[in-house]
């Protein structure tokens, strides 16, 4: 009896034979994404130069970044550790590890919308509005953390999306209707994407115009600050458009672990990888932070290296007494 209620109310979870192939290569990316995360965030807490209120959006993008690591990493662990799991707890399981990759990955799209709508109120209008407008930036937090996470909610629960749970692999949430899915990407992407490009495009057009400038350091300082900006944006914007929009392009048409979704999958763990590769390499501040940092290794280095070792010095006069001269020829 209490065998067959033990084998009705949890299942052992574990990975299938497919989807654990599938999932290892990943955790190899993850690993490295890791680790190099690691290392992005050592910079920021050692430097107090690279602490500022006006990169608190990057911030914000690369802690989701840390986050879709986390969570892949404690559900790798949970379908590797065998252990029998109440059916209840394993649909929540199964839902949040739906919702929460869906939710960071939109998530990241409208960070990356409110930093370029803040930077275009700084350039434009000359306002520091990271120091005078305080209420307003948190509300934008919350109101971008809160919003699409109660969307993902209401959507699983009025049954506007299909839960996709096949034993031993993946879980993922796909909309039921085409009117579902078009509203799914003009939300997630092309909403947030165009009005991205449209402030980056607004900011880089206000720089550039030089008309009615007459002193020709300030024109310079605006032709010099527009190149930086253009080459930043354009490295920073390609990549992340190249290696993150697949994964929700494709997210309401294709399960998360078909041959298609694995090959965005990969993509958009690539993508975590080379966030804090690209956002420290065209960043004057962090390129400095890892110069000091390096500098700061090879001095140790060098220091371990040149320690003196301790020599024991021998007098000339020295004369052995009876009792050495005994031990000794014994």
């Amino acid at each position: 009896m209490n065998n067959t209620t033990a084998t009705t109310t949890c299942d052992l979870i574990s990975w299938r034979e497919q989807g654990g192939k599938i999932e290892k290569p990943l955790s190899y990316v993850c690993i490295a994404a890791t680790l190099i995360h690691l290392l992005f965030w050592i910079q920021l807490i050692t430097y107090p130069s690279v602490r500022q209120r006006s990169m608190q959006w990057l911030y914000a993008y690369l802690a989701t970044d840390l986050l879709l690591l986390l969570r892949f990493f404690l559900l790798y662990i949970y379908r590797w550790w065998s252990t029998c799991v109440p059916r209840i707890l394993q649909t929540m399981i199964c839902y949040s590890e739906a919702i929460f990759d869906n939710y960071l990955n939109l998530l990241q799209s409208y960070i990356l919308l409110a930093l370029n709508i803040c930077r275009y109120v700084q350039i434009v209008h000359n306002h520091d509005i990271y120091s005078s407008n305080r209420r307003t930036i948190i509300f934008m937090h919350l109101f971008i953390y809160l919003i699409p996470l109660f969307g993902h909610i209401l959507a699983a629960y009025f049954e506007w999306t299909r839960l996709e749970n096949p034993r031993g692999n993946a879980c993922d949430l796909l909309p039921v209707s085409v009117k579902i899915r078009i509203l799914y990407l003009l939300l997630s992407y092309f909403i947030p994407v165009i009005l991205t490009l449209v402030f980056l495009s607004l900011s880089l057009n206000y720089i550039r115009n030089t008309d009615g400038i007459r002193t020709p350091s300030i024109v310079d300082a605006r032709h010099k600050y527009h190149r930086q900006l253009v080459v930043q944006s354009t490295v920073f914007y390609s990549l992340w458009i190249i290696f993150w929009s697949p994964h929700i392009l494709l997210f309401p048409f294709f399960y998360k672990n078909s041959p298609i979704g694995i090959i965005a999958q990969i993509l958009n763990y690539i993508s975590i990888t080379l966030d804090p590769i690209v956002i420290a390499a065209l960043d004057v501040r962090f390129l400095q932070a890892c110069r000091s940092t390096g500098d700061h290794l090879k001095t140790m280095f060098r220091r371990h290296h040149s320690m003196k070792v301790p020599v024991v010095l021998v007098a000339k006069n020295f004369e052995p007494t009876s009792d050495e001269l005994k031990s000794i020829s014994h």
